[in-house]
Order: structure tokens, then sequence, then C-alpha cells
């Protein structure tokens, strides 16, 4: 795709380019109300024009590129399908450029994967391979939804404690004289000027972290021509002020309104928001002498314990939910990553290029370690037996005898090859490695991965390769045996594909029999020898990689070792056929990357955020309470008892704070999973219920930590 390097990049915010329209076409388009801008590009020019509304075709005899802009991104294979079906546009021009093309790259980082054109009934549409775009509004969502009730909570619960230990402070202003009115310009001062000092902290605080993640996420557009920089814009600083502006207040409201009606008595006392009805619940029946003093203890004090029970359920909840989205973001990525290598070699039989002494000579140049896999392939029809082991009858050719056939891929590996996929999967040399995952992809603008396997487990398989022909007066398909004892033996199903073949899973769509070089070669001449009773051509449902020598590879500049062959072939006038792999697949990973790094980054600032948030919350509530532990001393109560009465209202708080995460992470996990079956049907769900598990257990062991520790410290006082 020419875009970096052949025009300016100034305009760069298009998504679908169209070259060599006239004016009649570029009519038909130029009112539709979906395009926000069109950039123009004339004759032998790289500049881009950005044309003004009304559109109008430019003073020019020549055709030219235009670049569209359309007013919701999220639309945009479907806007795109509309201007090629309303032009008929076919793709093809004299100067070997596409008539139309995508901005992949602006796409990639909006969560288009893979936009393409393809032909469905006879007309061209416009389709992604995959499209996040859509779920991470639901991610957005909640996490915009725990900041503000993370943020709002901290504000409220800072501004209550500070009113709450200076009751006695607004008692006396009270008492001579000072007004409610008074009362409340003392706080909101007060909230002002901590405002004031928290913003120009959080300025700073923002500005650096953001050019930290700017530079994290830079070092992995590094490769794409792209970089983002920090812009101050000052509508939206304006707008984020606001917002701080009046949560601040709202947050000091209220109890600077409770501080200043509360009566000099209630103040005085401090006891207004004691609250207790004497019912015993379950709880309390099962719990030990501690246990019902912790929770009759949080009965009377509501408030203080509401705070902690918010937070961490903002904690819990955010956790799930983005901890969920990434493994199933993961799981997609895998099919949109199609390949783990970086090149694929082909050369034919027929020459003697010896290959293995061109990539040795590419290593000794540049001083760069090549690691690659040689195989042969070829697609084959095969019978299987007994044919009650095929699942899907779909995806099978059944025969006027009953019997069923499969198409499937035969690859041989490898001495090397061979012997590391037999050792990963626990299976013995000469066994059979049939790869049992089937991927099916279908849709139109919205495609759909199913995954499924082929063959059923516990069947004693026999495999025979045939030769298969349908015969249209009678509707019926008929075979012959081609070799039915070279895929005679142990045939492993597993569901680990050997390193360097992931592109099976997407590009073949059908079962892989992995077997060794020798066994291959034998197929191979079975092949060659054989004559169809039919007089016609041995079927095969895959031509283009037989009668070759595949090679694939590993290198670390795909570059560079681009330039080698290039070179190789023109000096030497060889005919090494290489396809690169990592040069395109690079920018499809992009915004996977990009991502997962900020909503790590989310996660780890929501738990941060949240939990000291409640170790100051714990801190200064019992702290408030020394002297309910002085009086509990002075009635008998040891500080091994004091310290059970903690550890029960903390296990009560996290108990109902885990229940109530649960309860409310169904709905968003189901949102999630719904919308990536549009993507991906699974037949097993994703959610990462360990490391959700284990996050559960840390925020336990650090409420248990902290109370504790307060504890000591204020015996020690």
């Amino acid at each position: 795709m020419e875009l970096l390097g052949n025009i300016e990049t100034e305009y760069n915010d298009y998504h679908f380019i169209i070259r060599n329209l006239d004016y009649n076409s570029f009519n038909k388009i130029k009112d539709q109300k979906y395009i926000d801008k069109i950039y123009i590009q004339e004759e032998d020019e790289k500049k881009l024009t950005e044309l003004e509304k009304p559109f109008s075709y430019p003073n020019t005899k020549n055709n030219i590129n235009i670049y569209i802009k359309f007013n919701d991104i999220k639309k945009t294979c479907s806007y795109s399908t509309q201007i090629i079906q309303t032009l008929n546009l076919t793709n093809e021009l004299n100067n070997d450029k596409k008539q139309y093309e995508f901005n992949q790259k602006l796409l990639t980082l909006y969560g288009f994967i893979d936009v393409e054109i393809v032909q469905d009934s006879q007309l061209l549409i416009c389709r992604a391979r995959v499209n996040y775009s859509y779920i991470l509004d639901i991610v957005i969502l909640v996490i915009l939804l725990s900041f503000s009730i993370l943020f709002i909570v901290i504000l409220y619960n800072a501004f209550l404690i500070t009113v709450n230990e200076r009751r006695k402070e607004y008692a006396i202003l009270n008492s001579i004289g000072g007004t409610e009115g008074q009362i409340l310009k003392i706080i909101f001062l007060e909230a002002s000027i901590v405002g004031i000092i928290g913003i120009i902290i959080g300025i700073v605080i923002s500005c650096i972290s953001s050019n930290i993640i700017l530079t994290l996420i830079n070092k992995i557009l590094i490769d794409t021509g792209y970089s983002i920089s920090l812009i101050f814009d000052i509508t939206y600083i304006c707008i984020g002020l606001l917002i701080i502006v009046i949560n601040i207040y709202l947050s000091a409201l209220l109890p600077s309104i409770k501080a200043s009606t509360t009566s000099v008595i209630q103040d005085i006392r401090n006891n207004k928001q004691i609250k207790y009805k004497n019912k015993n619940t379950i709880l309390e029946k099962i719990f030990p002498i501690e246990g019902k003093l912790a929770v009759k203890n949080i009965k009377r004090n509501k408030n203080k314990y509401r705070f902690i029970i918010v937070l961490l359920v903002v904690c819990m909840t955010s956790y799930i939910a983005i901890s969920t989205y990434i493994n199933y973001e993961k799981a997609t990525a895998d099919l949109v990553n199609e390949y783990d290598v970086d090149a694929k070699l082909s050369l034919p039989e027929s020459s003697n290029i010896d290959y293995k002494s061109v990539l040795k000579d590419y290593e000794i140049k540049y001083a760069s370690k090549i690691e690659y896999i040689e195989y042969k392939m070829m697609g084959i029809f095969t019978l299987v037996e007994p044919q009650d082991a095929i699942i899907e009858n779909s995806n099978a050719t059944i025969y006027k005898d009953d019997k069923k056939s499969l198409k499937m891929l035969i690859v041989g590996l490898d001495n090397k090859t061979y012997t590391n996929y037999i050792n990963k999967i626990n299976a013995n040399y000469g066994d059979f490695i049939l790869y049992n995952n089937v991927t099916e992809i279908q849709g139109k603008e919205k495609l759909t991965y199913t995954s499924y396997p082929a063959l059923k487990p516990g069947y004693d398989l026999k495999l025979s390769i045939i030769d298969t022909y349908y015969n249209y007066e009678n509707e019926t398909s008929s075979y012959e045996i081609i070799d039915k004892e070279n895929l005679y033996g142990n045939i492993v199903l597993t569901n680990k594909l050997v390193e360097g073949f992931k592109d099976i899973q997407t590009t073949y769509r059908t079962p892989a029999i992995f077997i060794n070089m020798d066994i291959y070669n034998k197929i191979e001449e079975n092949f060659n020898n054989y004559i169809p009773k039919n007089n016609n051509s041995i079927r095969r449902w895959i031509w283009s990689d037989t009668n070759a020598n595949l090679v694939k590879l590993k290198c670390n500049d795909i570059i560079k070792f681009a330039n080698y062959i290039e070179d190789i072939n023109t000096k030497q006038n060889t005919d090494i056929d290489a396809e690169y792999f990592s040069l395109e697949n690079q920018e499809k990973v992009i915004y996977i990357e990009i991502i997962q790094l900020i909503l790590s980054i989310i996660i780890i600032a929501i738990t941060v955020i949240g939990i000291i948030s409640t170790i100051n919350i714990i801190s200064a509530n019992l702290y408030e309470r020394r002297r309910d532990f002085l009086i509990l001393h002075s009635l008998g109560a040891t500080s091994i008892n004091i310290r059970r009465i903690l550890i029960y209202e903390c296990i009560y708080m996290y108990i109902k704070s885990m229940i109530i995460s649960i309860i409310l992470s169904i709905p968003i996990l189901y949102g999630i999973i719904k919308y990536i079956e549009n993507i991906m049907i699974l037949n097993k769900l994703l959610i990462p219920f360990g490391s959700i598990c284990i996050f559960f257990i840390i925020i336990l062991v650090i409420l248990l930590t902290v109370t504790l520790y307060s504890t000591k410290s204020i015996k020690e006082k």
C-alpha cells in the first residue's frame, strides 16, 4: 500500500481512496451525506488538497485521485460498498495500481483488521475480518463508569472524613453565633484551595504519565511510519476542568450541609450517623462472638463501610471486565495474526537451487541467524473409516456405498521439525499427526470464525487417499483408491499446531496430516504413478504448492532479507519465488498491542487508586475508633479478640463486595461474549477465572494486612 512517502501526511485522516476518477463518477458520489471530507490528488502530484463544501470537481481535464473521510468510521465497510457498487468499480488500472484502496494503517488503529473488497453474488462488497470498534465501546463505557464512581467516592469520602473530624469545631462555631452559610463558605473555600492544588498536581502528573504512555505506544508504531504526539486542546482542557470543579463541589456539598445543619449537641456527641436495628441476621447467628460484634458494628456505621465496599466493587468489576476483554481479544488476535513465520520460499523441483547455501550466505553477509523449515504439501481427498468418526457431514462427500471422504491437507516435514512436533504432543516417531481443528469463515461485511473438531476421538481411524469425481448425469459421487497403505498406522488427533504453520487455521480450513518427509515422498510417488480408470487427471483441491520444495523461515529483518532474495534472483538469474508475511502482518497486530497496553495500564491505575483509597479509609476509620478499642480493652477484650473483630469486618466487606462485583460483571461479560460471537464462535468460555481468583486473593490479603497493621499502630499509641 503506497501511503507514506508518496503523499503528504498532513491530511492523513482519510479512510478510502479512489484513483483515476472522472468527472461523471465524481458527481455521482460527491453529495452523499456520509462523506465528511474529500481530498484530491491530481495527476503527477504528491500533494493532497482538501475540497471545500459543497464538493465540486476541480478545474482540470485529467482524472483525479480522491481521498474520502467518512463521518462515521465504524461504517467504513458499508459506505465503501455503496460507493463501489454505485461507480461499478473493477479495481483494475493499467499502471498496476489498485483503483480503490483503504488507509489500512489508520483503520487498524481504529480496530479494523484486514479491510478488503471481495466478490459476493457477482457484486463487490467491503468487509473487515475483525472489527473491534463496537466491543471497545463496551470496555470504554466500563472504564469511564469505573473512574467516575471511583473519583466521586474518593472525593466524597475525603470531604466526609474531614468534616466528621471537625464536627465539634463546627458545633462550637454554631454555639458562638456562626451561621450555616458561614460554615458552608468555610468548607467551600477549603475545597477550592485543595481543588486548585490538586488540579495543578494532576496536570503535571497527567502530562508525565501521558508522555510515558505515548512513548510506549510509539515504540509499537515505530515501523509503521506513524507516531502519536501529545497535543493540548483548550476545549477539552476546559471541559475537563469544569467536570473536575463540579465533582469537587458536589462531593463537598453533602458533607458540608450535614455539618452545618446538625444540632450542636449531636455534633458534640458525634453520634448522628450511628443507626442500628436490633435484628439478628444469618451471619450473626453463624459467626462467633467476635463476628457478631463485627456485623453489628458495620450496621451501626453503614456510611463508613459503604465507601470501602463501593471502592472494592469498582476495582473487582473493572478487573473482571477488562481482563476478560483482553483474553477474548487475544483469542481473536490469534486468528488475525495468521502467520508465525516471516516468509515462504518456493523452489521448483526442476531447479538446482541450493537454498541452504543461499540462506547460509545471507547469515554470513549480515551476521543474522535464520531459522527455517523444509516441507512439502498438497491437498488430497481422504476416505475416512469408520465414517461415524466424521462430525460434520456438511464437509464430507458421501458416496453411493455410504462411505465418506474429507478434504485434507497432507504436509511432509523435515526430520528436525517432525521430531520437535511429536515431542511437543508426546507422540512417537512414525505416528501420523492429524491437526483436528477446522476453522470456518463466513459472512459478508462482518466475518464470523467458527472452530470445531473434524473427527471424533476414540476411533481406530483408517485413512485412504482417493481420487473422486462427480457424475452429473446421475448426480452421484464416485471414488477410486490411490493409496491405502502409506497412511496406515497410528493416527494422533491434536489441537496443537507445529510451529511455523499457523496459517493453516484460516487459509485451508480443513484437517491437516503431518508426516515425515519419507512417507510424504512415497505418497507423492504413488500419485505420480497412478492412472485413473476414467482417463481424467487426478483431482486435488490444492495444486499451487505441488512439484515444489517449500521453505518457511524466520529472520530478524524481513525487509533486508527480501532485498537480498531479489538481488539473488536478478544477479544469478534464479527462480526463487518468495512470499513475505510479516511485512503486512506487522501492521495487523499494531492495534491489538496498543489496546492491550492501554487496558493493562488502566487496570493497574484503577486497582492502585482503589486500593490506596481503601487503605486510607480503613486507616482513618480505625483511628476514629481508638476510643472503642479502649472501651473493649476495659471490658476484658484482648488484642486477639479485637483483631478477630476487625478480620471479620474485612471478610464481611470483602464477601459482600465480591458478590456485588460478580452480579454486576455478568451483563458486562455477556455483552463482550455476544459481540465476540460476531467475530469468532468458540466452544468454551475464555473468562480468565485463574487470574481473577488470584486478583481477589491479593485484594483480601491487602485488606487484612492493612487492618492488622493499623490496629498495631493504634495500640502503640
